[in-house]
């Protein structure tokens, strides 16, 4: 039961960060980190891996901004192109996952790579038409990029996991 309202906590801090911008965005992860941490960690290195979550997002998402794959119609006037807060809010938020609901891909890292290829990616495409991203054309290239990309963060995610002993026993 824990794993679905994890699942049901996660889709429902998506849809805020994506649809009310970077405050609600922050004030939603906050609370939703807050819940998680009450409720349903384990044991405290979970934290380990929601860094290490927010430092992949500003990596590869940040790269991804800076070579033009994805752009804000948000003004910049950086030279660096930062993720937006919201999108960072999300991979902190997808960090939650796996000790809970993406436990099932504990040991299966062909099975995570798979997944990290389609859930993301429609994830990305999806959540691009709601927020005012902008993919890059042609469209499925960059689909393909962002499939690559999550078919490797999905697996480092698990390794991670199992790495730090995120799992129950």
């Amino acid at each position: 039961m824990k794993s679905l309202l994890n699942a049901i906590l996660f889709q429902t801090v998506w849809f805020i960060c994506l649809l009310a911008g970077n405050l609600w965005a922050l004030a939603v992860t906050i609370l939703y980190l807050f819940l998680h941490d009450r409720y349903f960690m384990h044991t405290r290195r979970e934290w380990r891996l929601f860094a290490v979550f927010l430092m992949l997002g500003l990596l590869v998402d940040g790269t991804l901004f800076q070579v033009g794959i994805f752009s804000s119609t948000a003004n910049n006037l950086d030279s660096i192109k930062w993720p937006p807060v919201w999108l960072l809010c999300l991979w902190v938020s997808v960090a939650t996952l796996f000790a809970h609901s993406l436990s099932f891909l504990r040991s299966r890292y062909l099975l995570g790579a798979l997944m990290g290829a389609i859930g993301p990616t429609l994830s990305y495409f999806a959540g691009a038409k709601l927020s005012g991203i902008s993919l890059a054309e042609p469209i499925g290239l960059t689909l393909l990029i962002v499939a690559i990309v999550w078919s490797l963060v999905i697996p480092l995610g698990i390794w991670l996991s199992e790495k730090w002993a995120l799992f129950d026993a």
